[in-house]
């Protein structure tokens, strides 16, 4: 009896428990956006504070507005309300994620992939956490399964690349973030992690290559859907989140919605250079000369990101075929920004037009030195020297684009061989041209093939 009457009254302890209370916010101290965004949804929570729906929609808001530790409360709050529901398990695992609370993460997430274990974005997260806690073991494990999905496949290598970067094994580690950055190629975060990797190995160039692709690419970060994050994401409207979203958009190839975000963000605040900057390549892609004109004209005025503003606009001449006004908008943007390799390499091919070929190859140099990993320049200006009659100058940029071998690297053989045979050396010329065409046809480019071929048969 004593044993019944002990589980009795645990039974009512656990049911009598009270869930955690609701933050106390001070509306007052928060900027007018957030405080008008946040008012109403705390009001209604406070108001109900049972009902799951209002808590969890005060949690979101909290979230979105990045307000982690107060969402993570109320979070708890919203899982003590609905034990079994996956969305405040995993919301709640993000924002501990933002709090550099891993190891409790990690837990929040375990929990969500209770409820829904077909969740990519929680296994991701998972794996990611565990790794930041420094549970390397159950990370790789998770890592190693996440290969096997194409949309996670980006994070499981740089997640194992870190992981073999953090227990010694620095060349496998280059393995996992050369895969990476294929993949992904403007994966910033990718880049500086594999540089490290480099130097452990002594891949001194290699390295510094690597930074400079982080320096390029930033933070740019390949996207996972997640349509229950993207309900938080989605209850912002400030003039910095539409701009974010329109950058997602343009990434994903919907010009027309990047463009409505931009012009909805610059409705809110017209100052935002970055945005009227996006939008004259926005505008320019889709043909509208006029729009793209009206945002250009309004950087100038703003007197912010000018070195962007010339060169975009330059694009936009370019594909109207007005070369001279385009090559005085790179000639500007290179004023304003001497290391803006774009614009060397773009003015350069304005020249080559021209038939000014000394003038393109210093543009072209110009480019390659401003951005050495600028593979584009590097074999306009090899092609330069070929033409100019300096096959062994050629040689040794075009050597440098042998690696890493992708779609473009065919042509990059290509003249390489052509610089050989212009030196003198058949027989390396012969050789390369060879591997140019075995390379043009496991990438699909039958007709690149052919003309090696043709090539290959007036060289024999």
């Amino acid at each position: 009896m004593l044993f019944v009457g002990l589980a009795a009254a645990l039974s009512v302890a656990a049911q009598t428990t009270l869930p955690p209370p609701l933050p106390r916010l001070a509306l007052d101290s928060f900027p007018a956006e957030a405080r008008d965004a946040l008012a109403r949804p705390y009001e209604a929570a406070t108001a109900r504070p049972t009902d799951v729906q209002a808590v969890g929609a005060l949690a979101r808001s909290l979230h979105a507005w990045n307000q982690w530790s107060a969402a993570h409360e109320t979070y708890a709050r919203a899982q003590a309300l609905a034990p079994t529901a996956f969305e405040w398990q995993y919301l709640d695992g993000l924002a501990l994620q933002r709090l550099a609370r891993h190891a409790d993460a990690a837990i929040r997430f375990d929990e969500a992939l209770l409820r829904s274990p077909g969740y990519l974005p929680t296994r991701v997260n998972l794996a990611e956490s565990l790794l930041e806690s420094g549970n390397l073991n159950r990370a790789e494990q998770l890592f190693d399964a996440l290969r096997r999905e194409p949309a996670a496949e980006p994070a499981a290598e740089l997640g194992l690349g870190r992981i073999a970067t953090a227990t010694g094994h620095h060349d496998r580690a280059v393995t996992h973030l050369e895969r990476a950055v294929a993949l992904f190629p403007e994966w910033g975060a990718a880049y500086y992690t594999l540089a490290l990797a480099y130097r452990a190995v002594g891949r001194v160039d290699d390295a510094e290559r690597a930074l400079q692709s982080n320096a390029q690419y930033g933070a740019r970060w390949p996207a996972l859907d997640d349509p229950v994050f993207a309900a938080v994401t989605a209850l912002r409207d400030d003039a910095e989140t539409k701009l974010q979203r329109g950058l997602k958009l343009a990434e994903a190839g919907d010009l027309a919605g990047a463009i409505r975000q931009h012009e909805a963000a610059l409705a809110r605040d017209p100052t935002i250079a970055q945005a009227h900057v996006n939008l004259i390549a926005l505008y320019g892609r889709t043909g509208d000369w006029a729009n793209a004109e009206r945002h250009y004209r309004a950087v100038l005025a703003l007197g912010f990101s000018l070195d962007e503003a010339h060169y975009d606009y330059g694009v936009l001449l370019g594909l109207q075929e007005k070369w001279a006004l385009a090559a005085d908008a790179y000639r500007q943007a290179i004023a304003t920004n001497p290391r803006h390799a774009p614009a060397h390499n773009n003015l350069g091919q304005i020249l080559e037009r021209e038939h000014r070929l000394e003038e393109a190859a210093v543009a072209y140099r110009h480019a390659v030195d401003s951005q050495p990993t600028f593979r584009v320049a590097r074999f306009n200006l090899g092609r330069m020297l070929i033409a100019l009659n300096r096959p062994d100058d050629a040689i040794v940029e075009l050597e440098a684009l042998t690696e890493p071998r992708d779609a473009e690297t065919p042509r990059y053989v290509f003249a390489l061989a052509t610089a050989h045979v212009r030196a003198g050396h058949r027989d390396e010329g012969i050789k390369r041209a060879v591997e140019a065409r075995q390379l043009a046809l496991e990438y699909g480019q039958a007709e690149l093939a052919a003309a090696i071929e043709r090539d290959l048969a007036r060289l024999k």
